[in-house]
């Protein structure tokens, strides 16, 4: 019996902190900013918060039978709740303006006829007006509308009293009042403060891209032009008949190479551009991952050939379904299987292994050429920098293909990994859960 109600609490309990955060959420949206989604939380705890205190108000007075402040306390809680309701409207403006200057009057009225203190709500109001209002003359209007009130209802309150309210009331209402005021005040500065930080932290990202944007168009403008350059040298040599058929064949080879880097690194930035794109999302299918890997393989065997570089396979034998986006992990592959073979020396031998961890695979790529250096590892797969560095054959690349292939890694709910000695060659794993 006890597990059973252990169990209905824990149910229970979630589903009211979703209720709440769906009222405080309500009409709050992307499209608004984060300055306006704070201010209509704020409106809508604003709203629950004293439309909740006018509910224990209205039960409370009903018991003592005033049936008059029973009636005042239930229209300003149907005026409180109201701002939430034109949240969700998506009338923003439209709630306070007419909850705020009726809540003054009721307040005013019930001070006038009870003597209770309740003048002193009138406060909250002018608080609120000023926190919750975009438009400084509505904003001005209704706290010197709050302000002239809270005067006069004080001022006149011990000559219009009707039923006058007991001592305990009054302090009770002062106190409540204060614990509100201090509340509403203290949320207000942590809101604050959190607008601050999301705006220090965009600032900061934006920086940061603002950066590798920059080094980005330098590194393109010297490595990417060089081949384009000497593309259009060789075709002018050639239509002013001053290089023959035979050199130009000769100097080909060259530019082969040097179009092929180019493409490499199109790629690369083509791949890097996709992920700064807003709403690209994994898409996983289940694919045969080792058969992936082949066709890697197969796609990267003239850069092995070249460097006269031997693949030493171990996943071969292996058959493994896992649940992925295809071309990030096609893509992780090609990059780490690509800076192995950029980073050996020649006639050296890359090893590919898979491991099984139950709940965990692992795809390592080990080569046994220059290694990184220590403190260089830490910040090898940073998406804030661009390392570029050439490879034994001065290979070059712009930097992007291990910080984008862990971005990859961790779209898919895996990471990379590496261990490495400088002078004796580096790991680079793929960890992926299962």
């Amino acid at each position: 019996m006890n597990n059973v109600q252990t169990n209905r609490k824990r149910v229970v309990i979630p589903d009211i902190i979703h209720f709440f955060n769906r009222i405080i959420n309500t009409g709050v949206h992307e499209a608004n900013g984060i300055a306006r989604n704070r201010q209509i939380r704020t409106v809508n705890i604003a709203g629950v918060t004293g439309g909740t205190a006018s509910l224990f108000f209205s039960i409370l007075n009903t018991c003592r039978g005033n049936y008059l402040l029973v009636l005042i306390n239930i229209t300003t809680m149907a005026c409180l709740y109201s701002m939430v309701y034109f949240n969700e409207k998506k009338k923003y403006d439209l709630g306070p303006m007419i909850t705020m200057p009726i809540c003054a009057m009721e307040l005013s009225a019930s001070a006038l006829i009870y003597n209770n203190n309740m003048e002193l709500y009138l406060l909250l109001v002018v608080c609120l007006a000023l926190i919750l209002l975009n438009n400084k003359w509505v904003m001005l209007i209704l706290s010197i509308f709050s302000a002239v009130l809270l005067g006069i209802t004080h001022r006149l309150a011990p000559h219009t009293v009707i039923h006058q309210a007991s001592e305990t009331r009054r302090i009770m209402n002062a106190v409540i009042w204060l614990i509100m005021l201090q509340f509403f005040l203290y949320y207000f500065r942590l809101q604050i403060m959190g607008y601050t930080k999301e705006l220090e932290e965009s600032n900061r990202q934006l920086n940061v891209a603002n950066k590798t944007r920059e080094k980005l168009i330098s590194i393109l403008a010297h490595d990417m032009s060089s081949p384009i350059n000497t593309l259009f040298f060789m075709l002018d040599l050639l239509q002013e008949d001053m290089l023959s058929g035979k050199d130009f064949a000769e100097s080909s080879r060259l530019l082969i190479l040097q179009a092929r880097n180019l493409q490499e690194n199109m790629d690369g930035l083509l791949q890097w551009c996709y992920t700064q794109m807003k709403g690209i999302a994994p898409q996983p299918v289940h694919f045969n991952l080792v058969v992936l890997i082949e066709e890697v393989i197969t796609f990267l065997q003239p850069q092995f050939q070249k460097k006269h570089i031997h693949l030493q396979n171990d996943i071969a034998q292996y058959t493994c379904i896992i649940h992925a986006d295809q071309e990030h992990i096609r893509l992780i592959i090609r990059n780490l299987l690509s800076n192995a073979i950029k980073f050996s020396y020649k006639e050296a031998t890359i090893v590919l292994r898979m491991e099984d961890k139950g709940s965990e695979l692992v795809i390592s790529v080990a080569d046994f050429g220059v290694g990184i250096a220590a403190d260089m590892q830490e910040r090898i797969f940073a998406g804030d920098q661009i390392h570029s560095t050439p490879g034994t054959g001065n290979e070059k690349g712009i930097g992007l293909g291990l910080s984008l292939s862990q971005e990859f890694a961790q779209k898919n709910n895996g990471f990379l990994s590496v261990t490495s000695e400088e002078g004796k060659g580096s790991t680079f794993s793929l960890h992926l859960h299962k």
